[in-house]
């Protein structure tokens, strides 16, 4: 399903983040196609689905506040002593650092998917390219997903940990 519309912007409509032109232009579309209308509104449902079912799941693998506090102290004193080194960090050593972060709210596994995914849907199509230049939409991508699994407060340690 195309009609000019690319998978980036269906994405972006259903999660509300197009400029308002691009919006406007793709409501358009849809009040004269009919299997464009089917389509979002198929994905509207299943977009909606699963972010009931993270929150239901997000629930269900709470963690105590003594264990997010500790794991978040163990992965920032990690961070500290990286920068208090006064060497830049790596990409490779944010990607590390987010990692750590998302393991403390959703597992490793669950971790490294999400990571693997939000690379996949930037520009930068894979963690072992992404760049200084495709940092902030793969860090967007990894945010969008994390508030999913890990809920506000685990995307905004992301946010925190991401910035270069």
């Amino acid at each position: 399903m195309n009609h000019g519309i690319t998978p980036n912007e269906w994405e972006r409509h259903l999660d509300g983040a197009l400029t308002a032109a691009e919006h406007e232009r793709i409501e358009a579309h849809l009040l004269g196609c009919v299997s464009c209308w089917e389509f979002y509104q198929r994905m509207a449902a299943l977009n909606a689905q699963l972010h009931e079912v993270g929150e239901a799941r997000r629930d269900s693998f709470a963690l105590s506040d003594e264990k997010l506090r500790t794991g978040l102290r163990n992965v920032y004193a990690r961070i500290h002593a990286t920068h208090a080194e006064g060497v830049r960090p790596t990409l490779q050593q944010r990607l590390d650092e987010l990692e750590a972060v998302m393991t403390v709210f959703c597992g490793e596994q669950t971790a490294v998917k999400a990571m693997q995914v939000a690379a996949a849907r930037s520009p930068a199509k894979s963690l072992a390219q992404v760049t200084r230049e495709t940092w902030e939409p793969f860090l967007q991508r990894l945010i969008a997903i994390a508030q999913v699994l890990c809920g506000r407060t685990g995307a905004h340690w992301l946010l925190e940990s991401g910035r270069l």
